[in-house]
Order: C-alpha cells, then structure tokens, then sequence
C-alpha cells in the first residue's frame, strides 16, 4: 500500500480520536496547519530512530575544507545535504566499516563527519520526502509521534499526549523489527551448498 501525506495526518487525527478528516495536507483547516507545523520534524526524527532499508544510502565523501576538531580523527569530510544521520564509513580498501562520527565546525556551525579512513563511503540514512516510499511500520509509528506532538495543541490534553507517546515506543520497536527482517540475509555459500547435496 502506497501512503501520502494526507494519509498521515488523518493517521494521527484519528489517534488522537478526531473523527473528522481533512481532505488535504495544505488545505487551512485548524487540524492541518497544527499538523504542519510538527510534520517535518516528526518524519525526521523517527527516521532518525532506525537503520530503514527505504531510507538507507550511501555516498563516497569529500573531503572538508575544515580540520578535524577531534584529535581522535584524522579526517573530517563534507556532510551530505540529505543525511539524517551518519552510521559507519566503509573504507573501499578492505570494504570493512569504520566508525564514524558527526561533528560541528566550531568556525562555521558546518555539520562534518570525523573519521579515520580516507577516502571513504558513508552509509547513512537519508532524508526521505516522498511518503509513497514509506513502509507501513514507518507510517504506523510515525502517525502516533506525530499525535503525540500535536496532542497538546489538538485536544489540549496532557494525558492523550502521554498515552500517545507510549503508543509510538511500542510502534517504533514494532517497525524496527518489521524493517530488520527485510533486510536479513540468508546466504548460502559453495560449502554449505556442497553439504546439502551429500
């Protein structure tokens, strides 16, 4: 099933118990624009949360212009504009994944990434804003945060906001387990396929 953005919305209104929907995400209605206002930040931080295979990516790094701050690392690299959050480097010497970790520029307030492998790939989770490319568990969790954030706003209620939250702690174990198993990899290498056979 492919999600929009309306979709989610009336995801979180109807967890907040609004029985009412909003027809579309942009339209001026209270619902909407209390919404809106959480909506990027909601999505971001639940991507944040877990390794998503829709979200994964990876991107060979320059190098920034900036000295590492960090005597730990001997590298900083330029940060990708679409990364939500960095989490390994592969060095393409040995394919091996090196720590890596996120960093400000003291000079700019540029984010950098520090490391010690050069050059590198960054395996990262990015920032996704097409909604049809949500898995299912993802929209689930995310409909509860995002009620969880406007619940104040929406209901003017403590306690649905904290009943909300425990909804979305309980939804984003469930999602991270649901995305884990798409990504298991059940290899078969010559020797076990040679055991098989005997």
């Amino acid at each position: 099933m492919s999600f929009s953005r309306t979709n989610i919305y009336n995801i979180a209104l109807s967890n907040l118990g609004v029985s009412t929907p909003i027809s579309n995400y942009n339209e001026k209605s209270p619902y909407a624009v209390i919404i809106n206002n959480y909506y990027e930040l909601a999505r971001d931080t639940v991507l944040e949360a877990h390794e998503w295979s829709f979200a994964n990516a990876y991107k060979e790094l320059a190098l920034s212009q900036f000295k590492s701050p960090d005597p730990n690392f001997s590298y900083a690299f330029a940060y990708p504009n679409d990364c939500i959050a960095p989490r390994a480097v592969i060095d393409p010497a040995d394919r091996k994944e090196k720590k890596c970790i996120p960093a400000i520029d003291e000079t700019t307030g540029e984010k950098i990434i520090l490391t010690n492998c050069n050059p590198c790939i960054l395996r990262y989770t990015k920032t996704v804003l097409k909604e049809p490319f949500f898995s299912a568990a993802f929209v689930n969790a995310l409909g509860h945060y995002l009620a969880y954030m406007s619940a104040q706003s929406i209901l003017g209620s403590g306690n649905k906001k904290n009943t909300e939250l425990q909804d979305y702690q309980i939804a984003i174990r469930q999602a991270i387990v649901t995305d884990a198993r798409k990504t298991e990899v059940h290899d078969q290498d010559d020797s076990d396929f040679t055991d098989a056979r005997n």
